[in-house]
């Protein structure tokens, strides 16, 4: 049976794919398939795709918890229902000093945890919620849901369709998919390894990664559908930039949507600015006419940016252009100019 065959090739099976590509670990050989997540939204979905597909799935949470630097294993005891815990030392890639404990967890809703180390006995509590795990104790924590789900059917669909989960590509199903299909996959990698800037007048969608090939061809798919991007180098990485409100727009029309809680309410937030203060280039006189005629005062450039909620810089650029086509009157005797409608304005 082909892989093609074996599964369904729809806009959810796009989602879980890029997902499992770029988040998860899978080998056919150690018959593993593990997907972890600190946001639970993004992994709910993928329990729902999973589950839709008819596959078991089992689920943990993984728990790493700051220890002080230079602490041995020896040094510390968790313990979970009156009995130790198994876990292990997990030093920073980047400061080895740095350590964390980290044990795995049958998953439940409730969870009372002690560690003892340093000669003290620090509780930590757990609780699993519908969109979130926290937790409250005095020492620092980190918590993942922890999802499992390998099936001989799935791995060998992964193998075939992918080829090698060691090597990122985009695979020609997805290069001939429709638009949906292919957002789908975008959202996944936007919301696995993406991220939303935004601050001041810069919104940014960005990708970093480590993969030269795989970037650049996203790059030359978005291309493909009119989305331009900026494809570069980023010292030992590659990244993809998207920054253009048209773009953006692109982008949703063609069916993005994002999963990952954080990401999609910065996203909405983001969007929801755009279009509130987006002036289509046809419909820029009577926005800012309007806008005077609110006003109904001579008023300065920097002014009535603050009053509408754009850049002095735009502001001014629009202001000249009515001015020129005597939409608007400046009085010049003024500094800064004043801005108004006067009667003598041919409208």
């Amino acid at each position: 049976m082909t892989a093609q065959r074996d599964f369904e090739l729809n806009v959810d099976m796009f989602y879980l794919i890029e997902t499992l590509k770029v988040e998860s670990y899978w080998s056919k050989d150690n018959f593993t398939l593990t997907l972890q997540n600190k946001d639970i939204p993004l992994l709910n979905n993928i329990e729902r795709i999973v589950k839709n597909l008819g596959l078991n799935i089992s689920k943990r949470i993984l728990l790493k918890i700051r220890l002080k630097e230079n602490t041995k294993k020896e040094e510390v005891k968790l313990y979970w229902k009156n009995k130790k815990l198994n876990f292990h030392i997990e030093k920073s890639p980047f400061d080895k000093n740095k350590v964390k404990a980290v044990t795995s967890l049958p998953y439940e809703k409730n969870y009372n945890i002690i560690i003892t180390y340093k000669n003290k006995k620090i509780p930590i509590e757990v609780k699993c919620l519908k969109e979130k795990i926290i937790y409250d104790s005095e020492i620092d924590c980190w918590l993942y849901k922890d999802l499992r789900f390998p099936t001989k059917r799935l791995l060998e669909f992964l193998d075939k369709h992918c080829g090698s989960n060691k090597i990122l590509q985009i695979e020609k199903s997805l290069l001939d998919a429709d638009k949906k299909s292919i957002m789908s996959a975008f959202s996944a990698l936007i919301d696995c390894e993406g991220s939303i800037d935004w601050y001041g007048f810069k919104r940014i969608i960005r990708i970093r990664m480590r993969d030269k090939n795989y970037l650049k061809q996203w790059s030359s798919l978005l291309k493909k559908y009119d989305i331009y991007n900026y494809f570069r180098k980023n010292k030992k990485d590659w990244e993809i930039n998207i920054a253009g409100w048209e773009d953006f727009d692109k982008l949703e029309k063609m069916g993005f949507r994002l999963i990952h809680s954080k990401k999609a309410n910065k996203w909405k937030r983001m969007m929801k600015g755009f279009k509130r203060n987006q002036i289509s280039r046809g419909t820029y006189q009577e926005f800012y006419i309007k806008k005077l005629e609110e006003i109904n005062r001579k008023i300065t450039s920097k002014e009535f940016a603050e009053y509408i909620g754009k850049s002095k810089r735009v502001v001014n650029h629009y202001l000249s252009k009515l001015e020129r086509e005597g939409l608007i009157s400046r009085d010049k005797g003024s500094w800064p100019y004043l801005y108004f409608i006067s009667t003598s304005s041919v409208r």
